[in-house]
């Protein structure tokens, strides 16, 4: 083949012809310039120009490689531009919200001191974890030692206890989002200080800024149980230990050697499932996270360890929780044979109400002495007395009245666990429901749609139809009351996005149901004792209660086409799909 004098010579040249390659044979040479092929046929061999190979999109990748490097650099020249600028209402610290990298904690940034931080954290132990008694700090476990050795612990604790300082929570409160989305989103960290931080955001998340995303940091802290592998015994193992090619007894489990998890560990399960559960029951979702005999386990080990004077009750809370689930899969599938006399619904009713009586009975104290399981117990009454709803418009009217009296029961009886539940909160000093966990303001929440539906709905009833009706105007006062102490427990600050703090979103709830309870005593000619009240000549003993109503999970029981405003304050307290009469009721 004749050499290339035309300046392609710096291109590497295949060893294939032109010729050769056309027809596709191969390409023999004995160190001639043309080719055995060529020279049999008498044709010219020309070389054949090589093509550029293709690396891929090397190039490309590297310039947007450099060009993602320069956008980093001018972010982070903007930021520090930014940090000798006055802090935006956007943005906290003077840092903006694209700034998900770690950096100075709370205290390093001047959101608080030292000393205020111990003061939170005394807070928290004193009056926050009787609440919530799955997270326990130890006494050695100062502000300090926290703050080097579980920092989103740390974080999380003065977030829920700083309730006194409204724009401060809030503050603290984007922080807690902000670590997660950096440690855990961001670096894939998998820590038990994550775990337990995330309780306590979980545990108080009414207090921090809407949205709540309640169900996905539900499931990140699932999700750091399973990687943890907290939800079963250090020692246990599966099918999946022994598929190894070659036995290498050098890899042996790094838990293999530890006979059970600490009680702090077991606190943490416990302490998912709880919120888990509570969570799917009253808002009908699903965690996939259910009550396993291990779980029953650290319970047991719990009380017998009893390290926390706290640790004798999440044995019993476990046990009305399962009773709660019991009750949520026969609403589920059942609740309507309800309304059919001697039905096995009926039945299994009868035997979820002799299980609560053992409870009671059962139970080592008095229940009152113990006001979170004291609302637990009542809630869960209610949870199972509330399935007669569900048959009123169904089986009520028209039936044999002697039928009527096994549902008049449990409606009755679902109004008396309500009013305890408003009992138990009355009891409280005034100030000490700030401390409440999200799970009790949602068992206050159930109870009040409850009651408002048992006594608008049976009041007609045959039998003890009278009896509701007369709880009319104590309810309406008991109302009017509940609106009048949550309003004072508001602060009235604004945060740096203008919103207020949630208990006087708690009173604008309250307020709609008061406006829709006196259009329907008005209906029925029935003055509504509350209005008009001076607050100063009400007694403090008989002052109802606020909640967080996001979390019910009523929506089968509480339907009224009739009422368009009353089904938009429900669709939005619900957190359902907003509805087009939605700016009736700003909630």
């Amino acid at each position: 083949m004749l050499p290339s004098n035309d300046g392609r010579s710096a291109t590497p040249l295949p060893k294939t012809c032109q010729n050769c390659a056309d027809s596709k044979v191969r390409c023999v040479r004995n160190g001639d310039d043309i080719c055995n092929r060529c020279n049999r046929l008498g044709k010219e061999c020309v070389d054949r120009k090589a093509r550029r190979r293709f690396h891929g999109f090397q190039k490309d990748m590297k310039i947007r490689a450099l060009e993602s490097k320069l956008d980093e650099l001018m972010r982070t020249r903007q930021n520090e531009s930014i940090s000798h600028s006055p802090s935006s209402p956007g943005s906290v610290g003077g840092l903006s919200g694209d700034d998900l990298v770690d950096r100075r904690d709370v205290i390093d940034q001047g959101f608080l001191t030292m000393e205020s931080a111990e003061a939170l954290l005394s807070t928290f132990k004193t009056q926050m974890i009787p609440h919530f008694p799955f997270i326990v700090i130890y006494s050695h476990e100062t502000a300090e030692y926290l703050r080097k050795e579980k920092p989103f612990l740390f974080l999380a604790i003065l977030s829920a206890a700083s309730f006194a300082d409204m724009p401060l929570q809030r503050l603290l409160g984007n922080e807690t989002k902000r670590f997660i989305a950096s440690r855990m989103v961001l670096n894939g960290e998998v820590s038990f200080d994550l775990l337990q931080g995330l309780l306590v955001y979980l545990a108080w998340s009414h207090y921090f800024t809407r949205p709540y995303r309640f169900t996905q940091f539900m499931q990140l802290a699932i999700s750091l149980i399973i990687e943890l592998r907290l939800d079963k015994p250090p020692q246990a193992k599966s099918w999946k230990n022994n598929l190894q090619l070659k036995p290498d007894h050098g890899l042996k489990s790094q838990f293999a050697s530890q006979p059970a998890w600490s009680l702090a560990e077991q606190r943490a399960i416990v302490g998912c499932y709880y919120i888990a559960s509570t969570f799917m029951v009253l808002r009908q979702r699903q965690f996939n996270f259910s009550l396993t005999p291990y779980i029953e386990n650290c319970c047991k080990t719990l009380y017998n360890a009893a390290e926390s004077p706290y640790d004798k009750y999440i044995m019993h809370m476990i046990q009305l929780q399962r009773i709660a689930e019991k009750i949520d899969r026969l609403s589920m599938q059942h609740a309507i044979e309800l309304g059919n006399p001697g039905s096995a619904s009926e039945l299994y009713v009868s035997a979820l109400k002799a299980d609560l009586e053992a409870f009671r009975a059962g139970f080592p104290v008095d229940l009152h002495k113990t006001q979170p399981l004291d609302m637990q117990f009542h809630a869960t009454e209610l949870f199972l007395y509330q399935l007669s709803l569900s048959t009123i418009d169904h089986h009520f009217h028209g039936q044999n009245p002697s039928n009527h009296t096994f549902k008049e029961e449990l409606l009755f009886s679902a109004l008396i666990a309500a009013e305890s539940i408003v009992n138990t909160f009355n009891s409280l000093p005034l100030g000490a429901e700030i401390a409440l966990s999200n799970t009790e303001w949602t068992q206050m929440g159930f109870a009040i749609l409850i009651t408002n539906k048992i006594i608008t709905t049976a009041s007609s009833l045959p039998g003890k139809g009278a009896a509701f009706s007369q709880r009319k105007f104590s309810w309406s006062s008991t109302l009017e009351h509940l609106r009048m102490r949550i309003q004072a427990l508001s602060s009235g600050k604004l945060d740096r996005n203008g919103d207020r703090d949630a208990f006087y979103q708690f009173s604008q709830h309250i307020s709609n149901f008061i406006e829709w309870f006196t259009r329907q005593n008005a209906l029925a000619d029935i003055p509504f004792v509350g209005q008009g009240m001076d607050q100063n000549s009400l007694p403090v003993a008989t002052m109802a209660t606020p909640e967080l109503f996001i979390q019910t999970g009523v929506d089968d029981f509480f339907q009224f086409p009739e009422d368009e405003a009353f089904n938009a304050a429900l669709d939005q307290i619900l957190g359902a799909s907003p509805s087009p009469c939605q700016g009736l009721l700003k909630l």
